[in-house]
């Protein structure tokens, strides 16, 4: 995978914030069909045992046990049972979404996966399951840490190459303007620069910016040259005034400001508490 398109990625994983809607384990019956329907949520089905049917867009599937099938909102779909030996299965129902995008519309998945761990999975699912029923307090950040799980396990147990971001307009820009930001955080980089790059004028930029990345084009920049002094701070023996060369900041008072908003940590302590570990 090309390094921009790698970097895009994570910015977007990143900032995807997700809600579970429906979520259980069970065996389908053979009253279990539905015919060209089209969800705006996606699904995961872990396949435990028995067989059936799945239409995803235009393509067909019969799902073995040991796979988990994803099916991404906005597609149209099909499912069906074949014979009496029906589908027992984990299953949920989520979004994932920069602002009002899913994130698969812009990550571009196989439908399926053959599960290398079973267990690992299921535990996933039980976790998941667990906080869907519990009527804890905290529930829902476990939850929503279990399909972060969930999502990331898929992600980990597919060929990378089969991951593909769609090719839109505005990917392109926004690929463009990271790669430029990555190339020049020594530099006083501007939003008005960036929206030259881009074509834009900076107030639809901005907007354009904050939908997809989650952030603002300064606090995504600040982000990045924070994530970069962390980095010599814990690997280099540069000094905080080097280190504000390198990334941008000029001077070691703003470095450290930007550095505590960030991390909690002053530059001068953080270093020190790496080089203990």
């Amino acid at each position: 995978m090309h390094r921009i398109e790698n970097h895009l990625i994570r910015s977007y994983l990143s900032n995807t914030q997700v809600n579970v809607r429906l979520a259980g384990y069970n065996n389908v019956g053979t009253n279990w069909r539905d015919l060209d329907y089209t969800p705006d949520y996606n699904k995961f089905y872990y396949i435990c045992s028995g067989e059936g049917w799945l239409r995803i867009g235009d393509k067909e599937y019969y799902p073995k046990p040991g796979q988990l099938f994803f099916m991404p909102a906005g597609i149209q779909q099909s499912y069906s049972v074949i014979s009496k030996n029906t589908f027992t299965k984990y299953w949920c129902h989520f979004t994932a979404k920069i602002g009002d995008q899913s994130i698969f519309d812009i990550l571009k998945v196989p439908y399926f996966i053959d599960v290398p761990d079973r267990e690992k999975l299921e535990s996933i699912f039980r976790d998941l399951l667990d906080s869907y029923t519990s009527e804890a307090f905290h529930s829902s950040l476990l939850l929503n840490a279990s399909i972060l799980r969930l999502i990331s396990y898929y992600l980990d147990n597919t060929v990378l190459e089969d991951v593909k971001i769609s090719q839109s307009n505005t990917v392109e820009k926004l690929s463009q303007i990271i790669d430029y930001i990555e190339q020049n955080l020594t530099g006083n980089i501007t939003v008005k620069e960036l929206a030259v790059i881009a074509h834009l004028q900076p107030n639809y930029f901005i907007r354009l910016f904050k939908k997809h990345m989650g952030t603002s084009p300064i606090q995504y920049i600040n982000r990045k040259r924070i994530e970069k002094a962390k980095r010599l701070l814990a690997a280099t023996d540069l000094t905080l005034t080097e280190i504000c060369a390198e990334i941008g900041t000029g001077d070691i008072y703003y470095l450290s400001k930007l550095f505590k908003e960030h991390t909690g940590f002053s530059p001068t302590a953080y270093r020190q508490m790496i080089k203990q570990k």
